[in-house]
């Protein structure tokens, strides 16, 4: 396997989840009951991933496509779509700090909805030369004050992963994966509380979801509900829905969100529009999709 593809797989790493049998399943969402076209967003010879809607009809998502003045295989950066025609371009990250660093990786980005601060998953690509070794961190970027400070939120502790950032504006949590002590094993889903701007209160781990291998990718939808990727030992790499408020069983989303591929980073834009990344068939990249209900 490739180092490009190693890094990929420390990104989106999941696992077997493994649940009571006495407690019902999430009920799915009627959003699922519709029938859905879904084809690439991405090119399908290089690895995109990490999407997150930041507002205003734009995803942003990390990617090692080629750019302008970027070589193909180049390191994982920063890029924006207009989900209307479906272009996208690297984003502008001069002042962005070590997003800005050609040494750095990036694997994953939030934005708040106003847009006063950025959580980005970074990593330091000349630390290791076998990057499925290389930790991420997470690092704080704030915008309020019209030009960025860049900071490492205080939750996060020197020597394990952080990635797959995920802002809730409605509950001002910020949810993530990392392998810090206190989850189940491997890469857990935790959730930290923004009490006021830039002040972050105590980490709290998802044990309801999480379990002794790896869990990764967190989204909330409009309804409360988490989205998030874990290891299954009949398809790979599939998506489960769980609802906070019924406290049910994890639950496998359905067709097309899932497939006989590695599916993960599933998130909803509308009420006919949610997106989802999923590896190649040969597994030698990892291509977004969308899925628009008609």
């Amino acid at each position: 396997m490739s180092l490009r593809i190693c890094f990929t797989y420390l990104i989106f790493c999941f696992s077997s989840a493994l649940f009571g049998q006495k407690m019902q399943k999430t009920e799915v969402p009627k959003f699922f009951e519709q029938s859905f076209n879904v084809s690439h967003i991405t090119p399908t010879l290089s690895n995109s991933l990490g999407a997150n809607y930041v507002g205003d009809g734009r995803l942003m998502y990390v990617s090692d496509r080629p750019g302008l003045t970027a070589p193909r295989g180049s390191k994982f950066r920063l890029w924006s779509m207009d989900l209307i025609d479906q272009k996208s371009k690297r984003v502008n990250t001069k002042n962005l700090c070590q997003v800005n660093d050609i040494k750095y990786n990036v694997a994953g980005v939030c934005v708040d909805d106003s847009n006063t601060f950025m959580m980005v998953a970074v990593n330091d690509a000349s630390m290791n030369d076998f990057l499925a070794e290389t930790r991420i961190t997470l690092l704080h970027i704030d915008l309020s004050h019209g030009f960025s400070q860049c900071a490492t939120p205080p939750f996060v502790k020197i020597g394990y992963t952080y990635t797959n950032p995920f802002y809730h504006d409605a509950t001002e949590y910020l949810y993530f994966s990392s392998n810090m002590p206190g989850g189940k094993g491997g890469l857990d889903i935790y959730r930290v509380k923004k009490i006021v701007p830039n002040t972050w209160g105590e980490v709290e781990s998802l044990d309801a979801i999480n379990t002794p291998n790896n869990d990764v990718y967190p989204f909330i939808s409009n309804e409360g509900n988490i989205y998030y990727s874990t290891l299954t030992s009949k398809s790979g790499y599939d998506v489960f829905i769980y609802d906070f408020g019924k406290k049910s069983l994890p639950t496998r989303l359905p067709a097309p969100v899932n497939s006989r591929v590695d599916d993960f980073n599933f998130l909803m834009i509308s009420s006919k529009d949610a997106i989802v990344s999923r590896s190649s068939a040969n597994s030698d990249y990892t291509i977004m999709y969308r899925m628009l209900a008609f």
